[in-house]
């Protein structure tokens, strides 16, 4: 049969596959041996990176510790930062409170101390113009006026500086020549260099400068009181003189005193300062001198030096830009002849003086109305204001005056007022009754040195004195406030 004659034919095939099979086995045992090699590779590089990691883990466990270990230390250094900002912190405060309080002592101390000097004062004034027949009288009343002068000089002292820390000192910038100050200069001192055995020489110039005349006056001043008081004295030389400049004139005071160590050149412009006066004499000044002629010259920009050597003196130099007048014409004249242009000037200036009314002259019969609550200073005070001719109505306070103010009839010249008033009302208070019922000019006076009294007194356009006032500057004024 046909199928059975199919089934026996021989299968050809069969070799063909097998090798078809082999060719497989061979490629698939090829890829199973790749596939081997590429997973043992990967199982040595998966080996690395564990190893890797466990390194960079271990790095960063010790990098953790080391930033755990500067943020501590960083926590403890801050902390000390802190601290120290703390303790100079609290410094600064120590030390603002320490400035708030010599400033607050310091204006006390100065307007209780002038309360009793300015009364002493003015009594003194009466006393030496009633005994000029009485000697001995007369010696006591100048030894009086001295001790009070004194004093008054100290406090005068502070009233500068504390004006000068204020910024309430006015600066009027002219072009001048110094002649004549340094000529007054030698006038003024001549007798005090004479009491302390010093030879004071002075040597004016021609050249002329650029600055404030009175505020240089003020320097000058200071310097020439200080060689004489420390660097005069046993027939020793004090000598001011000037040095020309390209573009300066230099003002120099030499002495040839004991001279100033070193260590102690800064420390003689600070207040109080003194290095020969232990015993705190009266006579050897303060030590408030140099202290404003650094301010003083430091407010007009003027360069202040100092060059000292130890047993052979010192020289302050003051340097002050030159100006450009014109020359002088009387450069031009001999010196007898500017000697006796100076005696005319001053025979004129004399007859002209004498001719001339005295502020105390001027205003006889003009009213004051005084505000003074310290009956000693109110009486005395009264009693010169008589003296001189003038009409007084005087109160003890604010209240005082607001009941007085109605029935006066006559409108007062002018009012003088203490800034200190009882229950806490000052000379401003004063000012505004007054000025609610006429327009008077208003004079305060008061002990007090702070700087604010100052600016206050100027924003209420008032004029300001400081106790003590000399009888003669009160006068001025009286009279210039008057005239307005």
């Amino acid at each position: 049969m046909p199928k059975n004659a199919d089934s026996d034919k021989p299968d050809r095939s069969g070799p063909t596959k097998g090798k078809a099979l082999r060719d497989s086995l061979e490629v698939l045992n090829r890829n199973l041996a790749e596939g081997l090699r590429t997973a043992d590779r990967l199982q040595r590089d998966a080996s690395r990176l564990v190893e890797e990691s466990a390194r960079l883990a271990a790095e960063l466990v010790e990098q953790r510790r080391e930033m755990s270990r500067l943020h501590d230390r960083l926590h403890r250094s801050e902390g000390r930062r802190a601290a120290r900002e703390e303790e100079l912190r609290r410094a600064y405060e120590r030390a603002e409170r320490a400035d708030r309080a010599k400033a607050r002592f310091l204006s006390a101390a100065s307007h209780d101390l002038r309360q009793p000097i300015q009364a002493a004062a003015l009594y003194t004034h009466i006393l030496r113009g009633a005994v000029d027949a009485n000697p001995a009288a007369r010696e006591a009343a100048d030894l009086l006026q001295a001790s009070i002068d004194s004093l008054s000089g100290m406090l005068s002292g502070l009233l500068d500086l504390a004006r000068l820390e204020a910024g309430a000192v006015d600066v009027a910038i002219t072009e001048f020549r110094p002649d004549a100050l340094m000529r007054h200069l030698a006038q003024e001192f001549r007798e005090s260099a004479v009491t302390e055995g010093t030879s004071l020489h002075v040597h004016p110039c021609g050249v002329a400068v650029r600055t404030d005349a009175r505020l240089l006056a003020r320097i000058l001043t200071h310097l020439l009181s200080n060689a004489i008081r420390h660097g005069g004295g046993n027939g020793r030389r004090v000598l001011l003189g000037c040095r020309r400049r390209p573009a300066a004139l230099e003002f120099q005071v030499w002495d040839d005193g004991r001279g100033i160590p070193p260590d102690a050149r800064a420390a003689i412009f600070e207040e109080f300062h003194q290095l020969d006066n232990p015993e705190r004499s009266a006579a050897k000044g303060f030590g408030l001198g140099l202290p404003l002629v650094a301010r003083m010259a430091r407010l007009l920009g003027l360069a202040l030096d100092l060059r000292s050597e130890v047993g052979r003196g010192t020289v302050f130099t003051v340097t002050v830009p030159r100006a450009t007048l014109p020359p002088d014409p009387d450069r031009r004249l001999t010196a007898a002849a500017r000697a006796m242009a100076a005696v005319a000037t001053s025979a004129t200036a004399t007859a002209t003086a004498t001719a001339t009314a005295s502020p105390t002259e001027r205003m006889k019969g003009r009213r004051v109305l005084l505000v003074e609550d310290d009956e000693r200073v109110r009486h005395a005070m009264t009693m010169l204001l008589k003296r001189w001719g003038v009409r007084v109505t005087a109160v003890g306070s604010a209240e005082e005056l607001a009941d007085r103010l109605p029935r006066l009839r006559s409108r007062p010249h002018v009012v003088l007022a203490d800034h200190r008033l009882p229950r806490g009302q000052t000379g401003r208070t004063v000012a505004e009754l007054v000025r609610r019922r006429w327009d008077v000019p208003v004079i305060i006076i008061t002990g007090d040195t702070a700087p604010e009294r100052l600016r206050e007194a100027r924003s209420i356009g008032c004029r300001l004195l400081h106790k003590p006032v000399e009888p003669g500057d009160l006068a001025a004024t009286l009279d210039e406030v008057m005239e307005r």
